[in-house]
């Protein structure tokens, strides 16, 4: 037996810690809804509906993750030239494009439910 602990203890642990945290999480539902069959609620009645925009938040996401990586290559290779493998570019484009996408997500479904009323 020329192993070290280590080699038989970590993939121990990590099984063990994976199987308490699915454990504890299923064990922590059953017992809400136990709750909540006790008062009378169903457990579908908790169930949160489905975002009929989500698609569009996504795509819009999307589109901008794509922007902002053109972006960040053109910030790259047109003004930063001295730093030719400099990532930030890249993670400001995305971010600032991403976050974009996202407020005019908000923007687009506040303006449809408004309409709506």
């Amino acid at each position: 037996m020329d192993t070290p602990a280590s080699e038989v203890l970590v993939p121990f642990i990590v099984f063990a810690s994976i199987f308490g945290v699915v454990y504890i999480v299923v064990t922590a539902r059953h017992r809400q809804r136990m709750a909540m069959i006790e008062k009378g609620i169903t457990p579908t009645d908790m169930m949160e509906k489905k975002d009929p925009y989500r698609s569009l938040k996504y795509g819009l996401v999307s589109v901008a993750i794509g922007i902002g990586l053109l972006l960040g290559y053109l910030l790259q290779t047109r003004v930063m030239t001295d730093r030719a493998e400099d990532p930030l570019p890249y993670f400001i484009m995305v971010t600032i494009c991403a976050g974009s996408a996202l407020i005019g997500h908000h923007l687009i479904v506040l303006k449809n439910r408004e309409r709506k009323l």
